[in-house]
């Protein structure tokens, strides 16, 4: 999900209540899950954060993740956080690993071959299987690029561009 505003960033899904102790189960949607942790203070709310609690605990169980909540015991209380995003504040630029890269950074971004030639616009980055994608629109067609070198050359965020060095066939229809 994209930055719902400013400094704060949707890392997980509340799905729903789990169990009478006030866990809830959550989907990490996030590259950096060891920010979840007790003692942390989260926002939750539906597109943003809306109110603000305390990581109690987090455990996982049969692969999904379970957190509780300081104030939040019983299954009452948590119910209200079903179908609800939870949101972290985004972290600086200088504590991400180098070309590291949030999707809101990089959507909107004009794309460029090496030699300048414009491509389209990245419409967002998607998570699929095989690794990041760009979603970039070219001309009103949808094409997916592979975020990856030596396809994505440099991503110059003070430019507002991303260079790539696409294989043939990718955005002119001439595959080999």
């Amino acid at each position: 999900m994209d930055h719902p505003e400013s400094g704060w960033l949707a890392v997980g899904y509340v799905r729903r209540p789990h169990g009478v102790q006030g866990e809830v189960a959550v989907t990490i949607e996030t590259d950096f899950p060891e920010r979840v942790v007790p003692g942390v203070t989260v926002g939750v709310g539906r597109v943003a954060p809306e109110r603000f609690v305390e990581v109690h605990k987090v455990r996982l169980h049969k692969g999904a993740w379970l957190l509780s909540f300081v104030g939040l015991r019983s299954r009452d209380d948590v119910e209200p956080l079903r179908d609800s995003w939870l949101f972290l504040p985004a972290q600086e630029r200088s504590a991400l690993p180098q070309d590291y890269y949030y999707e809101h950074e990089l959507a909107g971004l004009s794309c460029v071959r090496v030699d300048g030639t414009p491509l389209g616009d990245v419409v967002s980055l998607e998570q699929l299987g095989g690794g990041s994608l760009l979603l970039v629109n070219a001309d009103g067609r949808e094409v997916l690029v592979p975020f990856a070198s030596p396809i994505v050359v440099r991503v110059d965020l003070d430019a507002h561009v991303v260079v790539l060095d696409p294989p043939r066939g990718l955005f002119d229809d001439d595959a080999l």
